[in-house]
């Protein structure tokens, strides 16, 4: 009688212990923390749209996810949490060992499935001044190195679709000085610090002011006079077009990304949405 107590007492003991085991390390009843974008955030409004979490046209992310103010904060939200799910542009997190991008639908996003059109998360990185003002020569000089043979190098060396085809002109630099401020997503900045290395690089004349605040604030930051070149993640408002001109540097793929130790490797796009959605709460019913 003494043994049957003492072996039913340590089978609790194992199965608790059990318990414990696969909860530490992400077992299916472990909630998921929903990582997002701020409101205005143009990588989340792209992800919303793409993905269509929203409700009569309206974001519909969850009120339960956790906002991250900046794609910096958003990978070490991800990248310190083994419960989290976030998202990020590709030429970011596909370079940050911190975390583990996902296939969706089965497709990573890589530059081959953007080109082919396979991944399904992508957007355009969109420059835009204001077009009442234009830009000044220097920043025009700027632009056009963007879109030169030389700055669509640096997008494709970066990890994103170059927008230019093949063939584009080469720049050469005329000579001018001078400070350009640009200003907006912080997806874009990343890409935008290199291809302003590479202008100064060979104009060491030249400051450029970069501050990823925000498409929004990058968008306001123009119209109010306040920098040269707004920086934009999504495709611009109608309201927005009123007094910008855009044009399209590259094409960059969202990301979606956990952390390292997840063991799901894909998911398809409905349990994306449901995911961001709140619908779907526990890794469990993912996997």
């Amino acid at each position: 009688m003494v043994k049957n107590i003492i072996k039913f007492v340590s089978g609790i003991t194992a199965v608790a212990v059990m318990g414990l085991s696969l909860a530490g390390c992400g077992g299916d009843s472990e909630q998921i923390t929903v990582i997002t974008r701020e409101d205005g955030s143009g990588t989340r409004g792209a992800f919303v749209e793409i993905v269509e979490i929203t409700v009569n046209g309206n974001d519909n992310i969850t009120t339960e996810a956790v906002v991250a103010p900046g794609t910096s904060v958003m990978m070490t939200n991800v990248a310190e949490n083994p419960a989290a799910i976030g998202y990020a542009s590709t030429g970011v997190a596909l370079t940050d060992s911190r975390v583990k991008v996902l296939a969706v639908g089965g497709v990573m996003p890589t530059v081959e499935n953007m080109l082919n059109g396979t991944y399904a998360i992508q957007r355009p990185f969109i420059i835009g001044y204001n077009t009442a003002a234009g830009l000044s020569p220097l920043a025009l000089d700027f632009v056009d190195f963007i879109f030169s043979a030389q700055g669509q190098e640096v997008v494709a060396g970066r990890g994103y679709v170059p927008f230019v085809p093949l063939g584009a002109p080469q720049y050469t630099p005329v000579g001018l000085t001078g400070t350009i401020v640009v200003n907006g997503s912080s997806s874009v900045n990343s890409l935008m610090e290199h291809l302003a290395e590479a202008y100064r690089a060979i104009n060491p004349g030249v400051t450029i002011d970069i501050h990823g605040a925000g498409t929004g604030h990058g968008i306001t930051a123009v119209r109010e006079g306040l920098a040269d070149i707004a920086m934009s993640s999504r495709d611009l408002r109608d309201s927005e077009l009123e007094f910008l001109t855009p044009r399209t540097i590259a094409i960059d793929g969202i990301a979606v990304i956990v952390h390292p130790s997840n063991e799901i490797n894909g998911l398809t796009l409905e349990q994306v949405r449901n995911i961001f959605l709140g619908e779907a709460t526990e890794w469990g019913s993912v996997r």
